[in-house]
């Protein structure tokens, strides 16, 4: 604790000690959303990697793994529901921490609109063509915005048995699916080819298309480190969970591609499916209704354990007066009630505006062009202050692999994501994303140039009000 830190009272306290291992693991691995990632990400990713999908999946897998190694070197020190914020103060003072902070809020601010919208279009979707019924999406949108509201102020072991629930389904769902297409010799018979680089449909290049959608899947796993002040043994159990759901997801992923790209007669016929999971479902289950009702379980599981991320993430920038007070205090069942209310209050104005003038695939599109774009920022931000926080406040504990070589590794990576969705730059309405990020950095910029002037007492504590 620092000279300027207050420690938290209850009122400003999560619940403790809430959390093991094996549902922190679910709630990240829910956040991924692993049949709506397989769902959308994997066509633009088949358009550059074809068949060999799978490798460069693989490939993405080690990238978010040394993703993981960097939050965990955070983590094992600052078990604090802040992530990005409380991390980067610590890494590159107040003024990194808070612009890290300020990203992270519009990245994961587009998780609720961006589902909600979406649970809303597949619902009134599904309900048309099953039934007949014809349900405005807007009031799909609003009952699901209800249902996560009471599950997430009920406290976060409820939130992670119901993501829980959902993630077995929609795991088991598309795993049958993929097995099945397997048990059935695929297209033309299963082969691990596909695991050769030269069967890329654009070279390396291919790959690397394909590498970029990969990574966008994993989005999400980092969020377990929001969790830090409710984990039991936080040091020990956020880095075992960061690494545990990237494993066991990133093999799900890898074994998923496998099936789809066996599936496909040739990657010029894979690349060209803009919906290659309901080919394949129409193909060997005989229709897709199953897998519409799967998506949208995965996208259920992902707005609870999502809204949860940023709720936490509001509360602790809250809690220490930078964003308004009142959104740092916690409930009598120390969960963060007036950052929640906020938090769905804006998804349900930004998804209902958003969507009267691009609808709600549009809301989506664009909402998850800010996402990834800003995540994998905050990725690179975090791999460079981690190598500053170690030699200034724990010398002795620096590794040079560890510390150094690896961050610098992982801040390289992911230097293609960021190209991958700039070039060629996003069509008409997900381009404006970009110069949404840009805007809302530089109001963030002003902002804090005031809290310096006139604030300064809270620059100087910022990232300090907790210290597990």
């Amino acid at each position: 604790m620092t000279a300027t830190a207050t420690a938290p009272s209850r009122r400003t306290s999560l619940k403790r000690d809430t959390l093991s291992v094996g549902t922190s693991v679910v709630m990240c691995m829910a956040f991924m959303g692993p049949a709506t990632s397989v769902a959308f990400n994997t066509a633009p990713a088949a358009g550059g990697a074809g068949k060999a999908l799978p490798l460069a999946i693989l490939l993405s897998m080690i990238a978010c793994l040394l993703v993981a190694n960097t939050i965990a070197g955070f983590a094992r020190k600052l078990p604090t529901a802040g992530f990005a914020y409380t991390y980067n103060t610590h890494g590159f003072g107040p003024s990194g921490g808070f612009l890290s902070g300020w990203l992270l809020l519009i990245a994961y601010g587009m998780v609720g609109p961006m589902l909600f919208s979406a649970i809303g279009a597949f619902g009134s979707d599904f309900l048309k063509a099953q039934f007949g019924w014809h349900v405005a999406w807007e009031i799909i949108t609003l009952a699901f915005v209800a249902i996560v509201w009471a599950i997430n102020a009920s406290g976060v072991s409820h939130s992670a048995k119901a993501a829980m629930i959902f993630l077995v389904i929609e795991v088991g769902v598309v795993l049958g699916l993929a097995a099945t297409i397997l048990g059935k010799g695929g297209a033309s018979g299963v082969s691990l080819a596909t695991f050769n680089p030269g069967n890329s449909l654009h070279g390396v290049s291919g790959l690397g298309t394909g590498m970029l959608w990969g990574v966008l899947m994993f989005i999400g796993f980092e969020s377990v480190a929001t969790l830090g002040e409710e984990a039991k043994s936080a040091r020990r159990t956020i880095p075992m969970a960061l690494f545990s759901a990237v494993i066991v997801i990133g093999l799900f992923y890898v074994f998923t591609a496998f099936a789809s790209s066996n599936g496909f007669g040739s990657s010029a016929d894979f690349a060209a499916d803009s919906s290659p999971w309901n080919t394949l479902a129409q193909k060997f289950w005989g229709g897709t209704a199953i897998l519409t009702l799967t998506v949208m379980a995965s996208q259920f599981a992902n707005v609870i354990s999502g809204s949860n991320a940023i709720v936490r993430v509001i509360f602790a920038m809250g809690r220490e007066s930078i964003l308004p007070r009142a959104l740092g205090s916690t409930s009598s069942r120390n969960t963060p009630a007036n950052a929640l209310g906020a938090y769905m209050l804006f998804s349900v104005a930004f998804s209902l505006l958003v969507g009267l003038k691009y609808g709600p695939y549009g809301v989506y599109g664009f909402a998850g062009t800010v996402l990834g774009l800003g995540m994998v920022v905050i990725y690179i931000l975090i791999s460079l202050a981690v190598i500053r926080f170690y030699r200034k406040e724990y010398p002795d504990e620096f590794s040079a692999i560890r510390h150094g070589v690896l961050p610098v590794l992982t801040a390289l990576i992911m230097l293609l994501p960021i190209y991958g969705q700039l070039h060629p730059m996003p069509a008409y309405p997900n381009n404006l994303a970009i110069w949404l990020l840009v805007l809302w950095m530089v109001l963030g910029a002003g902002y804090l140039g005031y809290l310096r002037s006139r604030k300064p007492h809270l620059v100087a504590a910022m990232g300090h009000v907790f210290e597990g």
